[in-house]
Formats: structure tokens, sequence, C-alpha cells
């Protein structure tokens, strides 16, 4: 069995920016970003992607089989069901919930992350601390995500695949891990839910990403960010979706 897989949930049909995650950055595919950098983490078993169903998806299909990345497909809405199948399929223990619209997460405190949920065989790991929008990560287990299947049928819960750790906690073996300083009450926003999201990444990436393939350093762009306030201020009237409406 895989201890640990990192399963982005990834999607051609975002609401606000239909595509994003084939959207050249640097000269890659958004996705392709945050598959290297979870590749990056040796702790990682396998990095993989839960697609929906569907002909829309052929292109991130083909992009997943250029990388020789494996993937698997499920409900398009039910994300939870797709994480399920993923960790069945993939025979894996733990899973590490990735957005697709994050190329800058954190891999210090992901590791931390990774280190606490192992060592305490929990159900489900995470940061409650106020961090940048798009650098975090949590990990579950695949019992644990099974279980709360079996509890409930409602949306919420099945689209945001680990809310209902946090509204229903009982009967949960539940890790909290603090973020690394740097992090702490950043309140950048370095997630790409729209156009103006995208652009923000793309002024960084074209600055601090090179030829030789290395992982950009969030720390640097995080500085960078405070030395430039204009920058941060191209994305910070976009609002935040109430996912819980």
């Amino acid at each position: 069995m895989t201890r640990l897989a990192a399963v982005i949930q990834a999607r051609m049909g975002s609401t606000r920016f239909p595509g994003k995650v084939l959207r050249p950055l640097a000269g890659k595919p958004l996705v392709e970003h945050i598959i290297k950098r979870l590749q990056s983490v040796n702790e990682i078993d396998l990095v993989a992607l839960a697609i929906p169903h569907g002909d829309l998806e052929n292109p991130l299909i083909k992009t997943a089989e250029r990388l020789n990345i494996p993937y698997t497909q499920g409900p398009e809405e039910d994300v939870l069901a797709r994480y399920i199948e993923a960790g069945n399929f993939f025979g894996a223990k733990n899973l590490i919930r990735i957005c697709s619209d994050n190329p800058l997460l954190d891999l210090t405190l992901l590791r931390s992350l990774i280190e606490r949920h192992l060592n305490k065989n929990a159900d489900y790991t995470f940061s409650p601390d106020s961090i940048p929008l798009g650098t975090g990560s949590e990990i579950a287990s695949l019992t644990a995500l099974k279980a709360i299947a079996q509890r409930t049928e409602k949306q919420i819960y099945r689209e945001h695949v680990t809310t209902y750790f946090h509204d229903y906690p009982q009967g949960f073996h539940l890790e909290r891990v603090p973020a690394p300083a740097y992090l702490k009450n950043q309140n950048f926003r370095l997630t790409v839910d729209t156009e103006k999201d995208f652009n923000l990444l793309d002024i960084l990436y074209k600055k601090y990403s090179d030829s030789s393939n290395a992982i950009v350093d969030l720390q640097t762009i995080l500085s960078h960010l405070k030395t430039h306030p204009h920058l941060a201020q191209l994305n910070s009237d976009v609002p935040q979706k109430d996912w819980r409406k």
C-alpha cells in the first residue's frame, strides 16, 4: 500500500476562470508547476490528479499523460468521491489534498504536516493559522474520508472534502500544526481564481522562475510582495467565494 499520495483536484471547467489549470505560467501549464513542486518532496510516494468525467477534461488528461502523472476520474461536484476513488485506485493510506490553482503551496509547512500526520497516525492534519491564500495544504486518511462518505450526503461536505472534520471533529483524530513564522498573518492572495490572480502570479514567476527547472521559493515571493506593495494590490479586490453559501 502507498503510504502517502498527493492528489491534485483538477478540472477544466472553473466557473470564474475556465481552463486555468493549463494556462501557461512561465512557459508551463499552471498545474505542471504544482506537480513539480510536489515531486520535490521526498516524503510523498505518489503525485496524481483527480479529474472529473467528461470530454471537457481531455486536454488535462493529455497533459497528465505527457508528464507521466497518473490520474483517476470521478464525479465533478462530488469531490469527496473523487478522492476516495483515487485513494482506492492507488492503494493510498493517506491523501494530501491539493487544489489545482495553488502553484505556490508552502513546502516547509507541507513537510511539517506530513511528519505530524504520519507520526501521530492522524485522521486529519492541517494548520489552523492565518496564512496567504493558496499556500496551504492538508492531509486526511482514506479511512476517515470513507467514514465521512458514509455519514453524509450533504453537498457541502461532498464538494468541500475536509469541511466535515471541522464541523464534526468528534470521533476523529485531528492534528493541528503551526505554520512557519514567515507565513503567519500574511494576507497576500496567491491562489488563481481569476485573471487578476493569474496576472500577479505571472509577474512573480517571470521574475523568479528560471530555465533550470528550480522550484520558485515562496519566502522570496513574500519578501518581494512586502517591498512592492503595489503588486499585492493587483488582486486584493478579488472577492473570495463563500463556499458555505
